[in-house]
């Protein structure tokens, strides 16, 4: 915060509203247009890939699974082997555009198929080693450099784990949250100011004054356009996200959930409803972004993939290797990327402990290309962030080539 922010708040200026953006933070977003911005979203439970982008090309996909297929034909046809789950149809035209890439048998080379073990060793990306505390995001906060809670948002009530750790960072569920609530809010304001600004450059005043700093800058991000998008905890999460990016506050990470993808029954109807959703929400923040769609690129993960049999229940049970998707930021779409561009095939003896899809990339390699081609960070910078792994340009999956 600078000495004219400081000056101001030490002279009592209750005149700074929700509709005032101090003189620090206009010059923040001229200088933050087109910053490059990731957003990650987990899709917690453990999503189906093989049911999502469906290995149509692969005739041991339809022997394994009878009753939960995605019927021959009524997939949405990406390329001559793989097709999409037609629940996710408002992401077909952003894929045959160019702006949507999935990553196929990705994900974490531990083999548990705990939720909460997988979730840990994802957001910490660290499958080796239980002494990392701190989330990959955060760590990259740190490197990002700045200093400013705004750099990175949590949309949900508690930290995502990504995003814990010693840089500064914010977590809310809504926008709107994130401000003076009850009554006589000018009065109270008016009296943590002149309680706390005669302490500036100690800590506790500096983290009081720059609380009331964020809480002018999230006041004047303009109201979310939450009408085009679904009616659901996500399309409101995605619609704030996309109203922090076009405000141009200088957000560099925004990290968000939503859950029950856990499908060990009813898949195709869960699948249906939940991929519906998602496609839905997707294709709105897409679009809400406009040309600020070009440099924030969205990827979406989940812990692990599910087992290549159907179990009896009309469902599939914990497996490994999974998917994820990329969107916008510049990614070189229309793909579905697998390690070598080689399918690692359903057969018994390419599997996972002879049951699951295997892990052919892996997810830090993905992380690795997006910090290094998307955000601008080194590779000797990519390797504190990931620690423990051999960062290594070859093994990029290829999202932006």
């Amino acid at each position: 915060m600078d000495c004219t922010r400081r000056s101001l708040l030490k002279a009592g200026a209750v005149g700074l509203t929700a509709l005032f953006l101090p003189p620090r933070l206009r010059d923040l977003a001229a200088a933050t247009t087109g910053t490059p911005t990731l957003v990650v979203l987990f899709l917690r439970g453990g999503v189906d890939a093989l049911n999502v982008v469906v290995p149509t090309g692969d005739p041991l996909y339809y022997a394994a699974r009878p009753t939960i297929q995605v019927p021959r034909d009524t997939e949405l046809a990406l390329d001559g082997f793989y097709g999409l789950h037609p629940a996710f149809a408002e992401l077909l035209p952003l894929y045959h555009d160019g702006a949507l890439a999935f990553v196929h048998a990705c994900g974490s080379p531990h083999p548990t198929r705990s939720h909460f073990l997988s979730q840990s060793v994802m957001e910490r990306a660290a499958p080796d080693d239980k002494s990392v505390a701190d989330g990959w995001l955060n760590r990259y906060l740190a490197v990002a450099g700045g200093g400013d809670p705004v750099a990175g948002v949590s949309l949900k009530a508690a930290m995502v784990r990504a995003m814990q750790g010693p840089a500064p960072s914010l977590s809310f569920p809504r926008i709107a949250s994130f401000a003076l609530a009850g009554d006589f809010i000018t009065e109270r304001r008016t009296a943590l100011i002149e309680r706390y600004a005669p302490t500036a450059g100690t800590m506790a005043g500096d983290h009081m004054l720059d609380a009331l700093d964020t809480v002018d800058v999230l006041a004047a991000v303009p109201e979310p356009d939450r009408d085009r998008y679904p009616d659901s905890e996500l399309g409101a999460a995605l619609a704030d996200a996309a109203a922090l990016i076009k405000a141009e506050v200088g957000v560099k990470v925004i990290a968000m959930d939503t859950r029950r993808w856990d499908h060990h029954f009813g898949e195709v109807d869960g699948l249906d409803a939940m991929g519906g959703e998602l496609a839905a929400a997707l294709r709105a923040f897409h679009d809400d972004l406009g040309t600020h769609a070009t440099h924030t690129l969205t990827l979406c993960m989940s812990e692990f993939g599910r087992r290549v049999r159907e179990n009896g229940t009309g469902g599939t049970e914990h497996g490994h290797g999974g998917l994820m998707l990329a969107l916008g930021g510049g990614v070189a779409g229309g793909r579905v990327l697998t390690r070598d561009d080689r399918w690692p095939g359903l057969a018994p003896d390419a599997l996972f402990r002879g049951e699951d899809l295997p892990v052919t990339t892996d997810f830090r390699d993905v992380f690795a290309e997006i910090l290094h081609a998307h955000l601008g960070v080194g590779l000797r910078e990519c390797r504190s962030i990931l620690p423990g792994f051999d960062v290594d340009a070859a093994r990029f999956p290829g999202l932006f080539t």
